[in-house]
């Protein structure tokens, strides 16, 4: 499979509209303070006994969901009374874990960690490699590189520390090792500036804003080796310039074919190109027509998506049911998609056509969980209920997208 990034600006800001084989399949907008990971010195705001939390604000107001259960053992106290046991008026140190959605606040834990190209810092104490390193081999020369930089700079590092090497490092040659532990240091460094800072910090304060970075993102996308050949297309002059000094282009750097494109066309831009705006009307719309001539129809709820498949039409004959299972397919392609473009998540209830021959709706299953699979965040097909309802869960990072966001400004009426 192929893979296509279109990187250009909207009302958001940037975002990077991916496309499989030619078809939109995600989006993913990028800002300058990311929706989680920002580190801050938060208030016991209030505890919640019978919830086993505590609700702690931050700079502006914001509260913020922290479990003493998930956390405990754990918490980082910047300023407090009891050294054991959390308590209304401590200071704490949270990292944003999980941003608010809906009527839901955002949440923070104290697995406090930073970010670096090849490599994470945490306080775990211990060392994790990403599990797309499936070879043994490389697996432990990772393991054999965490001693080295533990002895290399032991001054960074502390009885908790630990590091997690991420996917990229599959991307670096053996020759090239030591851009790996040079990053691992610059993020413990980090890491520890953080920790040391918020001991001298005012309330409610954040300590590290985490922007999103688009190169750093496609960058990710290549050494994850998800497709046979990545191109990217921008009409960003500095994101070409920084994907082309970072090798991006370079057929010969890695397994995944990759090719990099400035667009420059002054008569059509890039949304024009790529017929974006028109894609996501369609996209976002509460009724989605299908290929066969059916549709669906998407209600997103506070507790629920609920996602209804049509016929669109009166069908009759003996291909009826042959024309109700197409119809069923087409809709779980669709769906896939929708909810990777709208980043849809949570519970997902489908109530497809209803199918009289005994396996046509395996058949239609099968189909949905294929699709689903291709999913870079987790999304299960959980079961059929009594009523023939299919009911899927999709992992729920960031918000759910608007278009008004995702468009051109220029498109603004």
């Amino acid at each position: 499979m192929d893979g296509r990034v279109v990187l250009t600006r909207a009302n958001c800001g940037t975002v990077a509209f991916i496309y499989e084989d030619e078809v939109l399949t995600e989006v993913h907008p990028f800002s300058d303070e990311a929706e989680t990971g920002s580190i801050y010195v938060a208030v016991v705001d209030n505890i919640v006994e019978n919830l086993k939390a505590a609700f702690l604000r931050i700079e502006g107001g914001e509260i913020l969901y922290y479990s003493l259960e998930e956390n405990e053992g754990k918490h980082i106290f910047v300023k407090h009374g009891n050294k054991s046991e959390v308590k209304k008026g401590d200071w704490l140190l949270v990292q944003k874990s999980k941003a608010a959605t809906g009527n839901k606040r955002a949440q923070a834990t104290s697995d406090v960690s930073m970010r670096g190209r090849y490599a994470i810092a945490n306080q775990t104490g211990r060392l994790g490699i990403s599990k797309r390193i499936t070879s043994n081999e490389e697996r432990e020369k990772l393991g054999r590189l965490y001693e080295k930089i533990k002895d290399d700079y032991s001054e960074e590092f502390y009885e908790n520390t630990g590091l997690i090497f991420r996917s990229a490092v599959a991307s670096v040659s053996t020759e090239d090792a030591d851009i790996i532990e040079q990053d691992a240091a610059e993020t413990l460094q980090k890491l520890n500036d953080v920790i040391s800072a918020a001991m001298t910090s005012t309330a409610g304060c954040c300590i590290y804003k985490r922007a999103e970075d688009p190169t750093e993102f496609i960058s990710d996308m290549r050494s994850k080796k998800l497709y046979d050949k990545l191109t990217v297309i921008t009409d960003v002059t500095s994101y070409y310039d920084s994907l082309s000094d970072d090798g991006f282009g370079n057929k010969s750097s890695d397994s995944t074919k990759t090719e990099l494109i400035l667009h420059q066309d002054k008569l059509q831009s890039l949304r024009a190109l790529y017929n974006i705006d028109r894609n996501l009307q369609i996209m976002f719309g509460r009724k989605i027509y299908l290929p066969s001539g059916g549709y669906l129809v998407v209600d997103l709820t506070e507790a629920l998506t609920v996602i209804d498949v049509n016929t669109g039409k009166d069908i009759k004959g003996s291909n009826f049911e042959e024309h109700i299972v197409k119809t069923n397919k087409e809709a779980a392609e669709m769906i896939s998609r929708v909810l990777r473009v709208r980043n849809i998540s949570g519970i997902i209830i489908v109530d497809f056509i209803n199918m009289r021959e005994e396996g046509s709706e395996e058949k239609v299953i099968q189909c949905l969980k294929e699709h689903i699979s291709r999913d870079h965040k987790k999304c299960f097909f959980v079961d059929m209920t009594s009523l023939g309802l299919a009911e899927l869960t999709r992992q729920r990072t960031g918000s759910i997208f608007t278009i008004e966001n995702l468009l051109n400004k220029t498109n603004n009426k």
